[in-house]
C-alpha cells in the first residue's frame, strides 16, 4: 500500500467517524439516563426489602442533585446504602418514599431524573 492510499484510507476513517460520533455521542446519554432510571428502581426495591426484613421503617432519601441514600428508622435515622447517578444525570424527588415493615409505602413519590438525552421518571405507589 503506498502512502497516498494510506492517506486515502485514513481520510475516508475520519470522515466515518465524524459522521457516527454525534450519534454515538446522543445513544450513550440516552443509554446512561436509563440505566440511572433502572438503579433508582433497584434502591427503592431494595428499601422495601430492607424494610421488611429489617422489621423497620426504610426510606430513600435525595440528598443532592446527584446522590441519593437508602435509610432505616432508627435514632437518629441509620444510613445503609449511598448512591450517585452517573455525571450528567441528575435526580430529584417530590417526597421521601418510607417503605413500612409490610412492604408498603407512604407517601407515594415520583423520582425524576434528567439529562441532556431527557427525563426518565421512576413512581413509587402505595403497594411499593
Amino acid at each position: 500500500m503506498s502512502l497516498t492510499e494510506s492517506c486515502v484510507a485514513a481520510v475516508v476513517v475520519s470522515t466515518v467517524l465524524a459522521i457516527a460520533l454525534p450519534s454515538v455521542n446522543r445513544a450513550r446519554k440516552s443509554y446512561m439516563l436509563r440505566h440511572a432510571a433502572h438503579e433508582v428502581a433497584a434502591g427503592m426495591h431494595a428499601a422495601r426489602i430492607s424494610a421488611i426484613t429489617r422489621n423497620r421503617d426504610c426510606r430513600m432519601v435525595v440528598t443532592s442533585a446527584a446522590t441519593y441514600v437508602i435509610e432505616c428508622e432508627g435514632t437518629p435515622w441509620q444510613v445503609i446504602e449511598r448512591h450517585t447517578v452517573p455525571r450528567g444525570v441528575t435526580v430529584e424527588a417530590n417526597a421521601r418514599p418510607e417503605f413500612h415493615r409490610r412492604g408498603n409505602v407512604s407517601p407515594t413519590a415520583t423520582l425524576t431524573l434528567r439529562s441532556d438525552a431527557g427525563v426518565a421518571r421512576v413512581i413509587v405507589n402505595v403497594n411499593g
